[in-house]
């Protein structure tokens, strides 16, 4: 395998499409916790992709920390029960690794750095009418935003608009718990920006990064960190190779 090492300052979003990894392949590096939460998904597309997301998180992070994928330490707690789901976190010595995971149709991202809390999210364009969605997940300045857009650029206009409200609630740890009607953010034809959200992280502090998931997908990612310098590189997932990122690590 080849993959890029994770530098100061620096950090690397892998993306992988669940169809090209077999189920069997995914399973053999994953926990008990992680196959029984697979076998829980009734829809084999739901599956693969928690599978691929999981795999993906284990694969890079051992190649970071030199071990075997199956020796990683992922843990996913959730304040709200005792469920094996949340915002994963790596227990390893040395500097934390920050890890985040999304996935969404075709695409898989993880996202790990050293700098600080990060979150990741992609999400597909939607198809279908955004009306409702709009109502509950935006605020009155993004709602007038979108409407002022031609109906055919709405959708994508309200994607991006999402996915930087999940990605920052994602890096917190708070995820949808908190409303995203209560997170404004800068327009969709506007840098990626986060204006004001109900916690104490200062919104000057939520570092952004539009990301490129390809054709019919849009994705960013957000990280609490002071660095305005930090370096994000994008990786793809072919087969068994990470191809796209300098400096490369060549692995057994």
């Amino acid at each position: 395998m080849i993959a890029p090492i994770l530098g100061t300052g620096e950090c690397h979003v892998w993306w992988a499409d669940p169809r090209h990894q077999t189920v069997e392949e995914m399973s053999e590096v994953l926990s008990e916790p992680e196959l029984e939460r697979a076998a829980r998904f009734r829809r084999d597309p739901d599956r693969r992709r928690f599978l691929t997301g999981s795999w993906l998180l284990r694969t890079v992070t051992a190649l970071q920390l030199g071990i075997r994928p199956e020796d990683v330490a992922v843990e996913r707690k959730c304040s709200d029960c005792t469920r094996h789901h949340g915002k994963p976190h790596i227990r390893a010595a040395g500097p934390q690794l920050h890890v985040s995971v999304s996935h969404s149709g075709d695409r898989v991202a993880v996202a790990l750095t050293t700098e600080g809390p990060l979150g990741v999210d992609v999400e597909l364009v939607p198809s279908t009418p955004i009306d409702d969605l709009a109502r509950c997940a935006l605020t009155v300045r993004e709602r007038s935003a979108l409407e002022s857009l031609p109906q055919a650029e709405r959708y994508e206009a309200f994607a991006r608009v999402w996915v930087r409200k999940e990605a920052a609630l994602k890096a917190t740890g708070h995820g949808l718990r908190i409303s995203p009607d209560r997170v404004e953010v800068s327009g969709p034809e506007d840098g990626p920006e986060l204006l004001s959200w109900p916690l104490d992280v200062p919104p000057a502090e939520v570092r952004y990064q539009t990301l490129d998931p390809g054709d019919g997908y849009v994705g960013v990612l957000a990280v609490l960190t002071g660095n305005r310098n930090l370096k994000v590189t994008e990786s793809h997932m072919t087969g068994m190779r990470l191809v796209g990122a300098e400096p490369l690590l060549v692995a057994a």
